[in-house]
Protein backbone atom coordinates (compact mmCIF):
# COMPACT_ATOMS: atom_id res chain seq x y z
CA UNK A 1 0.00 0.00 0.00
CA UNK A 2 0.88 3.57 -0.24
CA UNK A 3 0.45 6.06 2.51
CA UNK A 4 0.53 9.79 2.41
CA UNK A 5 1.43 11.91 5.78
CA UNK A 6 -0.07 15.08 6.02
CA UNK A 7 2.73 16.77 8.03
CA UNK A 8 2.24 20.68 6.26
CA UNK A 9 0.76 22.22 9.77
CA UNK A 10 2.52 24.74 11.67
CA UNK A 11 1.81 23.05 14.95
CA UNK A 12 1.14 26.19 16.79
CA UNK A 13 0.08 24.51 20.17
CA UNK A 14 3.61 23.33 20.30
CA UNK A 15 5.16 26.26 19.25
CA UNK A 16 6.52 27.42 22.92
CA UNK A 17 8.13 23.52 23.36
CA UNK A 18 9.98 23.65 19.54
CA UNK A 19 10.13 26.83 18.38
CA UNK A 20 12.87 25.81 15.89
CA UNK A 21 11.39 22.66 14.91
CA UNK A 22 8.44 20.98 12.23
CA UNK A 23 5.93 19.31 14.52
CA UNK A 24 6.76 16.36 12.49
CA UNK A 25 10.24 16.29 13.80
CA UNK A 26 9.28 16.94 17.81
CA UNK A 27 11.65 14.53 19.84
CA UNK A 28 8.92 12.49 21.08
CA UNK A 29 11.21 9.76 23.32
CA UNK A 30 14.46 10.41 21.93
CA UNK A 31 13.23 10.08 18.25
CA UNK A 32 11.24 12.47 15.60
CA UNK A 33 7.79 11.36 15.66
CA UNK A 34 7.92 10.89 12.13
CA UNK A 35 10.28 8.18 12.46
CA UNK A 36 7.69 6.34 14.83
CA UNK A 37 5.23 7.04 12.42
CA UNK A 38 6.92 5.63 9.71
CA UNK A 39 7.92 2.15 11.66
CA UNK A 40 4.27 2.29 12.48
CA UNK A 41 2.98 2.58 8.81
CA UNK A 42 5.83 -0.03 7.74
CA UNK A 43 4.64 -2.39 9.99
CA UNK A 44 0.86 -2.14 8.56
CA UNK A 45 2.39 -2.89 5.03
CA UNK A 46 2.58 0.45 4.21
CA UNK A 47 5.95 0.06 2.38
CA UNK A 48 5.58 3.37 0.13
CA UNK A 49 5.03 6.76 1.92
CA UNK A 50 4.64 10.09 0.93
CA UNK A 51 5.10 13.31 2.93
CA UNK A 52 2.39 16.08 1.94
CA UNK A 53 4.73 19.05 3.53
CA UNK A 54 4.28 22.27 4.65
CA UNK A 55 5.73 24.54 7.22
CA UNK A 56 9.31 24.08 7.38
CA UNK A 57 9.38 21.37 4.80
CA UNK A 58 12.89 22.21 3.93
CA UNK A 59 13.84 20.58 7.51
CA UNK A 60 12.06 17.68 7.32
CA UNK A 61 13.91 17.13 3.33
CA UNK A 62 16.87 17.36 5.44
CA UNK A 63 16.12 14.74 7.77
CA UNK A 64 15.06 12.41 5.73
CA UNK A 65 17.90 12.50 3.43
CA UNK A 66 20.16 11.79 6.69
CA UNK A 67 17.92 8.36 7.39
CA UNK A 68 19.67 5.49 5.76
CA UNK A 69 18.56 3.82 2.52
CA UNK A 70 16.11 0.85 2.22
CA UNK A 71 12.68 2.67 2.54
CA UNK A 72 10.16 4.20 -0.06
CA UNK A 73 10.10 7.55 1.41
CA UNK A 74 9.19 10.96 -0.98
CA UNK A 75 8.15 14.50 -0.04
CA UNK A 76 6.36 17.24 -1.55
CA UNK A 77 6.01 20.80 -0.37
CA UNK A 78 2.63 22.78 -0.71
CA UNK A 79 3.02 26.17 -2.19
CA UNK A 80 0.88 27.98 0.70
CA UNK A 81 -1.31 26.50 3.25
CA UNK A 82 -3.90 24.06 1.83
CA UNK A 83 -5.44 22.60 4.70
CA UNK A 84 -5.90 18.84 4.53
CA UNK A 85 -7.52 17.58 1.32
CA UNK A 86 -5.77 20.50 -0.46
CA UNK A 87 -2.25 19.18 0.31
CA UNK A 88 -3.52 16.12 -0.59
CA UNK A 89 -4.90 17.52 -3.63
CA UNK A 90 -1.17 19.15 -4.84
CA UNK A 91 0.58 15.86 -4.23
CA UNK A 92 -2.01 13.76 -6.49
CA UNK A 93 1.06 13.36 -8.96
CA UNK A 94 2.47 11.17 -6.72
CA UNK A 95 -0.29 9.01 -6.10
CA UNK A 96 -0.11 5.54 -7.76
CA UNK A 97 -2.23 3.19 -6.25
CA UNK A 98 -6.29 3.32 -6.44
CA UNK A 99 -6.66 3.10 -2.79
CA UNK A 100 -4.89 5.69 -0.52
CA UNK A 101 -3.74 5.34 2.87
CA UNK A 102 -4.06 8.88 4.49
CA UNK A 103 -2.86 9.89 8.21
CA UNK A 104 -2.50 12.94 9.81
CA UNK A 105 0.70 13.79 11.40
CA UNK A 106 0.43 14.29 14.57
CA UNK A 107 -1.74 10.90 15.97
CA UNK A 108 -0.98 7.63 15.89
CA UNK A 109 -3.60 4.63 16.57
CA UNK A 110 -0.77 1.83 17.91
CA UNK A 111 -3.50 -0.61 18.25
CA UNK A 112 -4.94 -0.79 14.93
CA UNK A 113 -5.43 -3.70 13.17
CA UNK A 114 -3.90 -2.83 9.76
CA UNK A 115 -4.79 -6.55 7.76
CA UNK A 116 -8.38 -5.79 9.03
CA UNK A 117 -8.36 -2.35 7.92
CA UNK A 118 -6.58 -3.04 4.86
CA UNK A 119 -8.85 -5.99 3.52
CA UNK A 120 -12.28 -4.24 4.68
CA UNK A 121 -11.30 -1.51 1.98
CA UNK A 122 -13.95 0.69 0.85
CA UNK A 123 -17.44 0.10 -0.12
CA UNK A 124 -18.18 -0.03 -3.62
CA UNK A 125 -20.87 2.36 -3.34
CA UNK A 126 -18.52 4.78 -1.32
CA UNK A 127 -15.30 7.04 -1.83
CA UNK A 128 -13.42 6.59 1.72
CA UNK A 129 -13.29 5.06 4.80
CA UNK A 130 -12.43 6.82 8.10
CA UNK A 131 -10.79 5.10 11.24
CA UNK A 132 -12.91 5.79 14.58
CA UNK A 133 -11.43 5.39 18.24
CA UNK A 134 -13.01 5.33 21.35
CA UNK A 135 -12.14 8.00 23.76
CA UNK A 136 -13.31 9.06 27.84
CA UNK A 137 -13.89 12.68 26.53
CA UNK A 138 -14.89 13.73 23.33
CA UNK A 139 -15.30 17.20 23.80
CA UNK A 140 -12.01 18.26 22.12
CA UNK A 141 -12.79 16.29 18.56
CA UNK A 142 -16.33 15.80 17.98
CA UNK A 143 -18.16 12.49 18.06
CA UNK A 144 -18.53 10.42 14.93
CA UNK A 145 -22.34 9.00 14.47
CA UNK A 146 -22.78 5.97 12.60
CA UNK A 147 -25.73 3.73 11.84
CA UNK A 148 -26.02 -0.23 12.17
CA UNK A 149 -23.63 -0.79 8.82
CA UNK A 150 -21.03 1.61 10.31
CA UNK A 151 -21.70 4.36 7.69
CA UNK A 152 -21.05 7.78 9.07
CA UNK A 153 -24.39 9.94 9.33
CA UNK A 154 -23.01 12.76 11.38
CA UNK A 155 -20.25 14.99 12.72
CA UNK A 156 -20.75 16.49 16.20
CA UNK A 157 -19.70 19.34 17.21
CA UNK A 158 -17.19 19.94 20.01
CA UNK A 159 -19.52 20.02 23.22
CA UNK A 160 -19.18 18.75 26.87
CA UNK A 161 -19.56 14.66 25.67
CA UNK A 162 -18.09 12.24 28.26
CA UNK A 163 -17.15 9.58 25.77
CA UNK A 164 -17.49 8.60 22.36
CA UNK A 165 -16.17 7.79 18.72
CA UNK A 166 -14.06 10.47 17.14
CA UNK A 167 -11.93 10.74 13.95
CA UNK A 168 -8.36 8.82 14.50
CA UNK A 169 -6.69 10.57 11.68
CA UNK A 170 -6.78 7.31 9.51
CA UNK A 171 -8.64 7.36 6.31
CA UNK A 172 -8.86 5.05 3.37
CA UNK A 173 -9.70 7.11 0.08
CA UNK A 174 -9.93 6.19 -3.63
CA UNK A 175 -7.43 8.34 -5.67
CA UNK A 176 -10.40 9.36 -8.02
CA UNK A 177 -11.94 11.27 -5.39
CA UNK A 178 -8.79 13.03 -4.15
CA UNK A 179 -8.06 14.06 -8.37
CA UNK A 180 -11.56 15.64 -8.21
CA UNK A 181 -10.25 18.61 -5.74
CA UNK A 182 -9.13 21.81 -6.52
CA UNK A 183 -5.05 21.11 -6.62
CA UNK A 184 -3.99 25.09 -5.48
CA UNK A 185 -7.13 26.05 -3.39
CA UNK A 186 -7.52 25.17 0.63
CA UNK A 187 -9.62 22.33 1.17
CA UNK A 188 -10.49 20.92 4.67
CA UNK A 189 -10.85 16.98 5.00
CA UNK A 190 -12.48 17.74 8.44
CA UNK A 191 -14.66 20.42 8.13
CA UNK A 192 -15.74 20.06 3.90
CA UNK A 193 -15.09 17.05 2.50
CA UNK A 194 -16.21 14.39 4.82
CA UNK A 195 -19.15 15.85 5.59
CA UNK A 196 -20.21 16.02 2.21
CA UNK A 197 -19.50 12.31 1.96
CA UNK A 198 -21.42 11.67 4.74
CA UNK A 199 -24.73 13.44 4.10
CA UNK A 200 -24.07 11.67 1.02
CA UNK A 201 -23.95 8.09 2.38
CA UNK A 202 -20.25 7.64 0.54
CA UNK A 203 -18.49 7.64 4.21
CA UNK A 204 -18.01 4.80 5.82
CA UNK A 205 -16.27 3.64 9.59
CA UNK A 206 -13.74 1.49 10.50
CA UNK A 207 -13.33 1.23 14.41
CA UNK A 208 -9.78 0.77 16.55
CA UNK A 209 -9.25 0.25 19.99
CA UNK A 210 -7.78 2.53 21.79
CA UNK A 211 -5.45 4.74 22.29
CA UNK A 212 -5.38 7.15 20.21
CA UNK A 213 -2.39 8.90 21.04
CA UNK A 214 -2.14 12.74 19.70
CA UNK A 215 1.16 14.83 19.67
CA UNK A 216 -0.43 18.37 18.68
CA UNK A 217 -0.30 19.57 22.48
CA UNK A 218 2.16 18.97 25.01
CA UNK A 219 -0.06 17.32 27.58
CA UNK A 220 -0.31 14.91 23.99
CA UNK A 221 3.04 14.91 23.69
CA UNK A 222 3.26 13.42 27.66
CA UNK A 223 0.93 10.79 26.85
CA UNK A 224 2.28 9.81 23.75
CA UNK A 225 6.13 9.21 25.42
CA UNK A 226 4.36 7.63 28.53
CA UNK A 227 2.92 4.88 25.96
CA UNK A 228 6.23 4.14 24.08
CA UNK A 229 8.14 4.58 27.44
CA UNK A 230 5.87 1.78 29.06
CA UNK A 231 5.91 -0.51 26.03
CA UNK A 232 9.33 -0.41 24.66
CA UNK A 233 11.31 -3.29 25.18
CA UNK A 234 14.27 -2.96 26.62
CA UNK A 235 17.04 -2.58 23.74
CA UNK A 236 14.63 -2.34 21.11
CA UNK A 237 14.22 1.85 20.68
CA UNK A 238 12.08 1.86 17.69
CA UNK A 239 9.31 -0.83 18.99
CA UNK A 240 6.51 0.53 19.54
CA UNK A 241 3.43 -2.19 20.84
CA UNK A 242 2.49 -2.23 24.66
CA UNK A 243 3.56 -6.01 25.51
CA UNK A 244 -0.05 -6.55 26.37
CA UNK A 245 -1.19 -5.31 23.02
Amino acid sequence: MQAVILCGGRGTRLAALYPDCPKALAPISGRPFLAWQLDWLARGGCDRIHLAAGHRAAQIADWLAGQPPGRAVTISREPRPLDTAGALAQCASWLTDELVVVCNGDSLLPRLDWPAFLTTGIPRAADARLVLAPVAGASRYGAVHCDAADRITAFGEKTARAAGWVNGGVYLLRKKLIETWPADEPLSLERQVFPALAAAGRLYAHRAPPPLLDMGTPDGCAALEQWLDAGRPTGQGDAMEKSDA
